[in-house]
């Protein structure tokens, strides 16, 4: 009788636990049903509708994507884009700051799906000297300038 004692007391055992947790499984739920008996429904809220004074347009924002020496070391290539903005009707200025002195280098833009390209420009070597260059790249929009933050360019 032994033997049995314990295999029947870790079957009561398991069956209590299984039991338990089929109890949480099957609990009463809730419902938010008013006192008679309807469901409730949200209490609707007022939006405001833009006005004609509201600015719709998100702020554009020129971005940086690459500056850097290319891995044949010939060229360096910069890339970027504004966002904010899809216009063909545009430059963009690649501008390459070192020393108090920059030059810079102009692509078209061209729209993409949800932004202004600016391409890719690659710049001989030749024209940097070794050092460390300030590169950004921006567009004038309806009259507004928008440039990137600055991206350092080491040319070793």
């Amino acid at each position: 009788m032994s033997r049995i004692a314990p295999s029947v007391a870790a079957a009561a055992a398991t069956a209590f636990v299984v039991s338990a947790l089929l109890s949480a499984c099957t609990a009463p739920v809730t419902d938010s049903r008013t006192d008679t008996g309807v469901p409730a429904s949200p209490t609707p809220t007022k939006t405001a509708s833009p006005g004609a004074g509201d600015s719709t347009a998100a702020a554009t924002e020129a971005v940086l994507v690459v500056a850097a020496v290319d891995a044949d070391g010939r060229n360096v290539t910069a890339s970027g884009y504004v966002q904010g903005v899809v216009t063909d009707q545009g430059t963009c200025v690649f501008t390459f700051s070192r020393n108090g002195s920059s030059f810079t280098v102009d692509h078209e833009a061209t729209p993409d799906r949800s932004t202004t390209s600016c391409g890719t420009v690659q710049v001989p070597i030749a024209s940097f000297q070794r050092g460390a260059y300030e590169v950004t790249v921006g567009m004038t929009v309806g009259g507004t300038p928008s440039t990137s933050p600055s991206t350092t360019l080491v040319i070793p």
